[in-house]
């Protein structure tokens, strides 16, 4: 892949305080032969006779393809995605009711906040 813009182009990235690879593709399914390994960062696996392997939860990573040659098995789903969000550790976070998320300690001068499902409000004071 070539990228004019290198800062969006990256999966991998350390905004969680260690570095992290995000939105990795699915494996493609194969009905001879070899079923397509999942991308790093999530990626599930093609399959060779059956569903491929759901992309794991909270990267964003793809799922893997269907092998089954008489197309009674479906491919799989993609990972849920998360947001990071990276702050100074000198503001408050309140992450509303409908979200699941979780604080960071600050570290560095700043804090992270980690949410993984739901519809809802975030709001720093």
């Amino acid at each position: 892949m070539s990228c004019t813009k290198p800062n969006f182009c990256r999966s991998a990235n350390s905004i969680t305080g260690s570095s992290v690879t995000y939105a990795g593709g699915g494996g493609g399914g194969c009905e001879n032969g070899t079923a397509g390994a999942g991308g790093a960062g999530g990626g599930g696996a093609g399959s060779n006779n059956g569903a491929g392997t759901n992309g794991t939860a909270n990267t964003g990573g793809g799922g893997g393809g269907s092998g089954d040659p008489m197309g009674g098995a479906n491919a799989a789903s993609g990972g849920s995605g998360v947001v990071i969000l990276r702050y100074a550790d000198t503001r408050t976070i309140t992450i509303g009711a409908g979200l699941t998320g979780s604080e960071s300690a600050p570290s560095g001068g700043f804090k992270r906040a980690t949410i993984t499902a739901g519809t809802g409000n975030v709001s720093w004071s």
